[in-house]
């Protein structure tokens, strides 16, 4: 067992299971005589889902047909009692007595049976390594558009401000949170215009089968106010826009297999919503039945339960973000499920300085596959606790949410790209990106980079978006960002208002990473309008700056 991202694990019940009752996922073998059909799509998905699929060209299949509804019929008619179902997997949890199983199993549309908790249970899960305490806020930090208060550096690191200050703070998007409870989030006063807006579109517990979710383990609230949270001056997360779909899959006094199939019931009900990404913080590797356990060799991206699930959600055209896990220092110090998905975006945790944090879950998968795909930052996290407060935490629950939040105003900018395209574009930005290891994965994204990969491909975007120069109100000395993805020689020359080249500076800039130029410039040039010319061996672009002083 893990200190997890949060390793909470379920019985889906509040109290102990009654004697001799167990929890079983049953498989169905087919989905013959459903009353859904692939040519009705609207009878099993919202339209949000349903535009998702059509944005990105996905097809309709198999997988997106409900459980058969006479089925679970058949099934609740033996007396036992029915919870969360999966499409994906096609079959239900239940609870019943071996009597009764014997009964289901007997059915003719039924598969197999597979025993999905321990009985008589009341060991706690363990959450993320977490360091919790007060905090006064420092001295602000803000860019153009927003003062972050004490949220500026977990943002500033991945140069998410970029998309805020190009307007894209998360409005319109969907982000499904699967978690163990948003305790007091509809009170918390740093979601009041989340609240005041109806951001929260939606909640469902997968363990207590209801609708609430606040009343339950604050976890799940905090990693959201990472993104949420929106008081400037004092704490602003990386999608302060966004709205919100609070699922509870987890419960933190059991510790089993059944975790992963209401992990895999959320995840559906996400993108049957119209989810556009999915944050996570919850992972999986040893439970109290430890013939359920998983070994470091089912971590090859298709095994668990939760990442098989994790990888169909990505399939639907959503991303799938989650946490890398907490056993950096363990005996088991790889990543957890989901987090070995092969399409999932693993988020590990660095510190404020972007200094690998020790806690933090190392890869491969066993498959190899680069694992954690990136980090952003999970030690002494700013996060708000269920009383409104500002504290430090620490666990890769928390550098999750924070890459999720960019993740959204990335696909916010580019509304027209796929998953696959936005995934690969924070991969390709981040620093590590061409000698990834087993820590770090590919490092820490630059949003600003990934926002000019996704452009250079996209005729909407005007090309001088490649290039910025900063201030654009100067005394002195000007900054020139460039970014390429081949390699090229750069020729820059300041023009006057009547065409006079002023001076010329010649730089190599190296490919796939934003190159920051420094440009001093003569302290005699007098005050005025200037142009700043670009050429390099992809074409030509243009910038005006303002001189003042001398």
């Amino acid at each position: 067992m893990k200190k997890w991202m949060l390793l909470l694990f379920l019985l889906p019940l509040t109290g102990l299971a009654q004697s001799g009752m167990y929890k079983y996922f049953i498989f169905f073998s087919d989905k013959n005589n459903s009353p859904y059909s692939l040519t009705a799509p609207s009878s099993f998905l919202t339209q949000l889902a349903i535009d998702r699929r059509s944005r990105q060209q996905i097809p309709f299949d198999s997988l997106d047909l409900p459980v058969n509804p006479s089925y679970m019929n058949g099934v609740g008619s033996t007396g036992a009692r029915l919870f969360a179902r999966s499409k994906w997997f096609n079959g239900i949890i239940v609870e019943c007595d071996s009597t009764v199983l014997a009964q289901i199993l007997n059915l003719p549309y039924v598969s197999g049976g597979k025993k999905i908790n321990r009985h008589g249970s009341t060991t706690h899960s363990k959450f993320e390594i977490s360091t919790r305490a007060n905090l006064r806020i420092p001295a602000t930090d803000q860019t153009a558009s927003i003062d972050y208060g004490a949220g500026y550096n977990q943002i500033h690191l991945m140069n998410g401000e970029y998309l805020h200050d190009q307007g894209f703070t998360g409005n319109g998007m969907l982000i499904a949170m699967l978690d163990a409870g948003f305790y007091q989030a509809d009170q918390v006063t740093y979601f009041s215009n989340l609240l005041q807006r109806n951001g929260i579109v939606a909640t469902w517990d997968f363990v207590a089968d209801e609708s609430t979710v606040f009343e339950d383990d604050s976890h799940g609230m905090e990693c959201m106010s990472t993104i949420a949270a929106d008081v400037p001056g004092q704490m602003v997360g990386t999608a302060p826009d966004a709205s919100f779909i609070l699922l509870r899959s987890e419960d933190v006094f059991s510790e089993n297999i059944i975790e992963e199939y209401n992990w895999a019931a959320a995840a559906e009900y996400a993108d049957s919503a119209g989810a556009d990404l999915i944050s996570s913080s919850l992972g999986y590797t040893e439970f109290q039945d430890i013939t359920s356990s998983h070994t470091y060799s089912d971590m090859n991206g298709h095994t668990a339960p939760s990442s098989i699930a994790a990888n169909v959600a990505f399939s639907r055209g959503m991303v799938v973000v989650v946490s890398a896990g907490n056993s950096g220092q363990d005996v088991w110090h790889y990543i957890s499920a989901p987090g070995d998905g092969d399409s999932v975006l693993t988020a590990g945790a660095v510190d404020g300085n972007g200094i690998f944090a020790p806690f933090s879950s190392y890869g491969p998968a066993a498959d190899g596959d680069v694992k954690p795909t990136v980090v952003t930052q999970g030690l002494a996290a700013i996060v708000v606790d269920p009383f409104s407060n500002l504290s430090f935490a620490s666990g890769t629950s928390f550098s999750c949410p924070i890459l999720a939040g960019s993740t959204a105003c990335l696909w916010q900018q580019y509304p027209g790209k796929t998953n696959t395209e936005i995934k690969q574009a924070i991969t390709q930005s981040a620093s590590l990106y061409t000698t990834p290891n087993d820590s770090m994965g590919y490092g820490i994204p630059n949003f600003q980079a990934a926002s000019f990969i996704l452009s250079t491909n996209d005729p909407k975007v005007n090309t001088s978006d490649l290039f910025n120069v900063f201030p654009n109100l100067f005394n002195e000395t000007v900054y020139v960002n460039v970014f390429t993805l081949k390699s090229s020689s750069v020729e820059m020359s300041l023009y006057n208002t009547t065409g006079e080249k002023i001076i010329q500076w010649k730089n190599t800039i190296q490919p796939g990473i934003i190159n920051t130029l420094p440009i001093a410039l003569p302290s005699e040039l007098a005050s005025g309008y200037y142009f700043l010319q670009l050429i390099t061996d992809h074409g030509e672009l243009v910038k005006p700056l303002v001189k003042f002083g001398k």
